[in-house]
């Protein structure tokens, strides 16, 4: 360490002579530098030595059901506030075995949490029309919805949908359209208005197992098409008592159906450990990893457990039944069937009592089998979709109860009541919960990170020395090198959400969206000829200038609100995201994470403006790409080699680069191409455009631009890269995965456990600069389009320093907006954080867009017809949103060329004074001399 510390005097010695104007951004730079070459420890960080075990389930006992017998079979679902019991059957005297009888139940019981707990409601007499158990239970909003089941002596078709009135303490009935065929022992899951019910059997007369798979569409509820349809089965065997859930692969659910048994006509039984997905969008089917394959070689059944959705990709498995000792008691309780059926034809006491002493000797073979060797499993297994792969997390303290529901509830999981051996019930009820599996981060990262945050506010203060007036806070002075303006247009556009999120689009998916960093590149001519010699030319501080010289004040306005309201969203979501990843990582509330990056960044860019703003950009690409690269030849290394890699990766199919489907609904390559293109425009000729103007002329903004495009390629095959690596690291490593995490936060938890003590701490603190470059960028941004187009076009006798007054308090109030924004949005359920921001470009920026392509490319078009032009595409975008399935990449496509179309045939028909249009079209653009 003592070397490492004479190296940093020296570098301040030597720096301590260099230019006064960098000095102290070279001596910070300089101090993260030699991090990097401080001593590292390679393992990585590790897990807390308790979650090791990865018993991470932690569980408490309720009060128990009413029904003291406990049930087995019931519905049990979540209804507003409260659980749910309605049904079940019992052995309420005597086990089969010994002769006792199935009793089945119309009984509605309501557990209800409030600020004290979880407690039964007393009093109640809520019964269902009829005794019923062992059909599927699917939530609807405040109620429940009960599929099918038996009534004891026949199976039934019915669907009612209950409703649980809390103020009244009372229950509604509905029917809805009946099932095509009787269906009992099958399981279901919803997924978003639609309800899927596999598997089941048909008939008590016969236990034989059927391949049933139907869909009920809720949309369609007041419309003649509101019926069950049938679909194509799985590929497997017919199944009664399986495991079903609705979870998500990447960014598209699917039904997912695990384990159950078949039963053949001639009674012979089958247990089944496959599992299958079913694509929601393509009607297809897919076979999976037989349940626990990894964990058990063969894999295992859990015919008759239960499971909940976690996270973006997780599926939590509790007990099941393995079918170990299923013959066996079916052998016994055959012959039990047998002998009660003689004992009505006994011709004497003595044969009678021959043949009771038979079925008691069965039966105590049964009961004592059945307490030697639990049937029913105890463990709680999780199941990520994207990696096929399971983990056992925990146990349960007994018995995993089978034929029940496990029900989330907020952050619980309650099991209630069920089947915890063949015949045995119990009225108990568990609530467990899932303890986060989070690394030790250490205080050399929090150092690290600390340092970090210090140095951004250092700029600041730096370079707050250096703005004496509005020209250097929003454009340095023209004093920014080309090569500087060119990382910090892409540090801009990358941000956190590009670093954290892009390679989970490989992780999730594949590479087809790659395609699209090539836009990146294709725009850079377009901008450099078409629209740079206008702003470079006129002279202007905001891009908008540009509008009212080519239109009038009106199209000026209304660039400038449509550009603030496009900043503010777009700052939400990359506050956001660093703060999912801080709270991945680190012990702290997601809230207290967005605020502290929200507080940094309008420190320092209040201080130092646009000048503050480039310079960390710099530091933050290359402490980010760095990262990348080093992730990559960990993983690389870890897991054996690339050809290691490359195979798996293969097997999977997941380097597919192309998907040449013409869908409108999902992603193709054709979309996602053309749909990124047209993307581009709106942040390249609005957004960035006060990059180009911070360089001393046209010729370096242009090699500022293709700066930006030429990097972009080769980071973005790093990023799809990392992501696939990903993919197999935790898919052979699947202990290492986070239960319930995000998608987005899978870089994140590796940097938390994978990398070296120190670099984990600078990178993130790297990926938080990513996002307060972008949070920075639009307030710095915001408040240009503040103080130019809006105080200073309606006070032009203003004094520059209350300009310069100005824009620093609309930084700061902008920033405290774009914060409080991102507290809002960290409450919203969002599968892909990428998806979700290109979908907010593509419905914000299209119209911005449309209306500079007007006024570059068309001399016709004047101010009015623009403003129409670009209200009907925000109109056509709003239908297309909310009324259509039409996918979001398509939407710049729709909304730029409404814009464009609407606007210059309007011109054309509506009179409008002429305009001189020297220098502000592409055909009037006067040579440069």
């Amino acid at each position: 360490m003592y070397f490492y510390f004479q190296d940093l005097v020296r570098l301040q010695e030597k720096i301590a002579v260099s230019s006064p104007h960098t000095n102290r951004l070279s001596l910070s730079i300089g101090i993260l530098l030699l991090l990097f070459t401080l001593p590292l420890n390679v393992e990585g960080q590790q897990l807390p030595e308790g979650q090791k075990a990865k018993d991470i389930v932690s569980w408490e006992g309720l009060p128990d059901l009413p029904n003291s017998a406990g049930v087995a079979g019931a519905f049990v679902g979540r209804a507003g506030d409260a659980i749910i019991v309605a049904g079940g059957a019992n052995f309420p005297d005597r086990m089969p075995w010994e002769g006792g009888t199935k009793v089945f139940h119309d009984d509605i019981y309501v557990l209800k949490k409030d600020s004290s707990g979880y407690r039964w409601i007393s009093n109640l007499d809520l019964t269902l029309p009829a005794p019923l158990a062992y059909g599927a239970t699917i939530q609807d909003g405040d109620g429940l919805i009960l599929i099918g089941g038996t009534e004891g002596n026949k199976v039934s078709r019915k669907v009612l949908r209950l409703r649980w009135q809390p103020e009244e303490k009372s229950i509604n009935l509905e029917e809805l359209p009946s099932l095509p065929k009787p269906l009992a022992f099958m399981e279901a899951a919803r997924i978003g208005n639609k309800i899927y019910v596999a598997g089941g059997q048909h008939s008590l007369d016969s236990a034989r197992a059927t391949k049933s798979f139907w869909e009920l569409d809720l949309s369609q509820e007041n419309t003649g098409q509101f019926q069950w349809k049938q679909l194509p089965a799985w590929p497997g065997p017919a199944r009664v008592h399986p495991i079903a859930a609705a979870q998500h692969k990447g960014d598209s659910p699917y039904f997912f159906l695990f384990s159950g048994r078949n039963v053949q006509s001639d009674g012979s039984i089958e247990v089944l450990k496959d599992a299958y997905r079913f694509n929601t969008k393509t009607k297809e089917w897919n076979t999976l990893a037989p349940v626990a394959h990894n964990l058990s070689g063969g894999g295992q059944s859990v015919m008759g457990g239960s499971a909940v959705a976690s996270g973006d990709a997780h599926i939590l498995i509790f007990g099941g039944d393995p079918g170990d000792l299923l013959m066996e008691r079916l052998k016994k309780m055959s012959k039990v069937d047998s002998l009660n059926n003689q004992l009505p034809s006994a011709n004497n006491q003595s044969t009678e009592q021959v043949i009771q002493q038979q079925i008691d000797r069965l039966g105590r073979q049964i009961q004592n089998n059945l307490e030697e060797k639990a049937p029913f499993s105890k463990d709680i297994l999780s199941y990520h979709t994207i990696t096929d792969t399971y983990d056992k997390i925990g146990e349960l303290p007994v018995p995993a109860p089978v034929t029940t529901q496990a029900v989330k509830f907020d952050e619980d999981i309650l099991i209630v009541s069920g089947e915890i051996r063949p015949g045995i019930r119990t009225a108990g009820v568990w609530k467990g919960n899932i303890e986060a599996r989070t690394p030790t981060f250490g205080w050399i990262n929090y150092s690290a990170l600390a340092l970090y945050g210090l140095i951004l506010v250092g700029m600041g203060v730096y370079f707050s020395r250096r703005e004496d007036a509005t020209d250097d806070y929003f454009l340095a002075g023209n004093r920014i090198p080309w090569w500087a303006a060119g990382i910090s247009i892409y540090a801009t556009q990358l941000s956190a959400i590009t670093f954290i999120s892009t390679p989970v689009l490989s992780f999730a998916d594949n590479w087809i969206v790659f395609i699209a960093y090539f836009t990146i590149f294709l725009m850079a001519p377009v901008v450099i000829y078409f629209y740079l010699p206008f702003f470079r030319r006129l002279k202007v501080t905001s891009a908008y200038e540009y509008l009212e010289k080519r239109f009038h004040l009106g199209v000026r306005l209304f660039g400038s609100i449509s550009f603030i309201l496009f900043q503010l969203g777009r700052m939400s979501v990359v506050v956001f995201l660093p703060a999912l990843t801080l709270t991945a990582i680190l012990d702290m509330n997601i809230y207290a994470a967005i605020i502290l990056m929200g507080v940094l960044a309008i420190i320092y860019t209040t201080l130092g403006g646009i000048e503050a703003v480039i310079w960390s950009d710099v530091l933050q690409v290359f402490i980010l790409i760095s990262g990348i690269i080093y992730s990559l030849y960990f993983i690389i290394d870890y897991v054996g080699g690339l050809d290691v890699v490359y195979t798996t990766a293969i097997a999977s199919d997941k380097l597919q680069f192309f998907d040449f489907d013409l869908s409108f609904t999902s992603l193709a390559t054709w979309s996602i191409f053309l749909g990124s293109f047209a993307l581009q425009f709106g942040p390249y000729t609005t957004a960035v455009i006060q990059r180009y103007l911070t360089t001393e002329d046209e010729k370096s903004a242009a090699d500022s631009i293709w700066t930006n495009g030429i990097i972009s390629i080769p980071t973005g095959f790093l990023f799809f890269a990392l992501g696939t690596c990903f993919y197999v690291f935790y898919k052979l490593n699947p202990e290492f995965l986070s239960v319930g995490m995000q998608n987005d936060q899978v870089f994140p938890l590796f940097i938390g456990q994978q990398l070296p003590v120190g670099f984990a701490g600078l990178l993130i603190a790297g990926i938080f600069s990513a996002s307060m470059s972008s949070l920075d960028s639009s307030m710095h941004s915001v408040a240009t389009v503040v103080t130019v187009d809006f105080y200073k076009q309606f006070v032009p006798t203003s004094k520059e320093k209350n300009r310069l007054y100005l824009a620093r308090l609309v930084t700061v109030i902008v920033g405290a907006l774009g914060t409080l924004i991102a507290c809002l949005l960290a409450t919203l359920p969002i599968q892909s954080l990428y998806f979700f921001f290109q979908e907010i470009i593509g419905l914000l920026s299209s119209a911005l867009a449309g209306i500079f392509i007007l006024g570059i490319f068309t001399q016709r078009t004047h101010g009015t017809g623009a403003l129409i032009g670009a209200a009907l595409s925000l109109v056509m975008l709003y239908i297309v949103k909310f009324y259509t399935p039409i996918h979001f990449y398509i939407y710049p496509l729709i909304g730029i060329p409404v814009c464009v179309i609407v606007g210059y045939l309007v011109s054309l028909v509506l009179p409008d004074h002429g305009k001189k249009l020297k220098n502000l079209t592409y055909r009037t653009l006067v040579a440069k001399s």
